[in-house]
C-alpha cells in the first residue's frame, strides 16, 4: 500500500507541475498579440512611391512606343509579303519578329530591375518602421498584412497601420 501511495504522490504532483506549468505558459501567450496592417494604405500615402510610379510609368512607356514602332514596321512587311510572297521578305519578317520578341524580354527585365531599384527602398523603409512599432509593443508576435486582396478576410489584432504611418511620418 506504501508503494502504491508514492506513485499516486508523485503522478498527482507531476499532473500539478505540469499543470501550473502550462498556464503560466499560457497566461504568457494570452498577451502575445497577432496585428494587422493595411500595406496598400501606407505605401499610397508615401511621396516616394508616387515618385517611384511615375518614374515606372515613363520608364514603360518608353518600351511600349518601341514595340509599337516595331509592330508597325511588321505589319507594313507582312502586307508588302501579303502582295507579292516574296522570299526576302519573309526572311526580313522572321528577324523582325524575333527582334520583337527579344525586345519584350529585354523590356520585361528592364522594367523588373526598375521595379525592384525604386520600390525596394520603400519597402525597406516601412519594415523598419513595422520593427520600430514592434519594438515599442513587445507582445505583437506577428504582423499581418490585412490590404484588400492580401488573402486575411478577418483579423481581430490590432491594426497598427497608423501606428507605422507615424513612424514613416506620413
Amino acid at each position: 500500500m506504501g508503494k502504491n501511495t508514492i506513485f499516486y504522490f508523485l503522478l498527482f504532483f507531476f499532473l500539478f507541475g505540469y499543470s501550473y506549468s502550462y498556464s503560466n505558459s499560457y497566461s504568457k501567450e494570452c498577451k502575445q498579440k497577432i496585428v494587422c496592417l493595411n500595406s496598400m494604405v501606407i505605401i499610397e500615402k508615401m511621396p516616394e512611391f508616387s515618385t517611384a510610379q511615375r518614374e515606372l510609368d515613363r520608364i514603360s512607356k518608353i518600351h511600349e512606343n518601341i514595340l509599337d514602332k516595331l509592330a508597325k514596321e511588321f505589319h507594313k512587311k507582312a502586307e508588302k509579303f501579303q502582295k507579292n510572297k516574296n522570299p526576302i521578305l519573309k526572311k526580313e519578317l522572321e528577324i523582325l519578329q524575333a527582334r520583337a520578341h527579344a525586345y519584350q524580354k529585354t523590356a520585361a527585365d528592364d522594367l523588373t530591375k526598375n521595379q525592384n531599384k525604386l520600390l525596394n527602398p520603400i519597402y525597406k523603409r516601412i519594415e523598419k518602421a513595422i520593427h520600430k512599432v514592434i519594438e515599442k509593443d513587445k507582445n505583437i508576435i506577428r504582423v499581418d498584412d490585412c490590404s484588400p486582396g492580401k488573402g486575411v478576410l478577418v483579423n481581430k489584432g490590432k491594426d497598427i497601420t497608423e501606428e507605422v504611418k507615424k513612424e514613416l511620418g506620413i
